[in-house]
């Protein structure tokens, strides 16, 4: 697999005028008509263009329509960005295993060695059903 690395458009335009001739390539910035273009003439083998998937949401409809009438997918690769999670759904459940059960935010706390704080973050997430695996 190729991987186009730039910070800027016309960066990474130039290295792709470069040529290739991997099947998938990884790019880092937003695939937009003007790169993909690029991809597509100096790329001969091309079948597979990934992204970090926050810029594959970022990506037009018209390019993925495009891409998809001439035989090339765009699929997300990646994981997402930040710091991990520390503490699982499993947490979530006994936290509110423990709530329900009558033992304060203070007590769960100390039972489960989670600071309060993290214990309101988490039920707040939670309630709000922005929660994400």
């Amino acid at each position: 697999m190729k991987v186009f690395k730039a910070k800027r458009k016309e960066d990474m335009i130039a290295h792709i005028r470069e040529g290739f001739t991997d099947a998938e390539v990884y790019i880092t910035l937003r695939p937009c008509i003007d790169i993909v273009v690029e991809l597509l003439e100096n790329g001969p083998n091309l079948a597979t263009i990934y992204c970090p998937p926050s810029l594959y949401k970022l990506t037009s409809d018209r390019v993925r329509h495009a891409l998809e009438k001439v035989g090339i997918s765009l699929e997300p690769m990646g994981g997402g960005a930040g710091r991990p999670r520390v503490y699982s759904e499993n947490d979530v459940v006994e936290i509110r295993k423990l709530q329900k059960l009558g033992h304060s935010i203070t007590r769960i706390s100390k039972e489960l060695g989670i600071p309060r704080r993290t214990i309101y973050y988490l039920l707040r997430d939670e309630d709000l059903g922005t929660r994400q695996p």
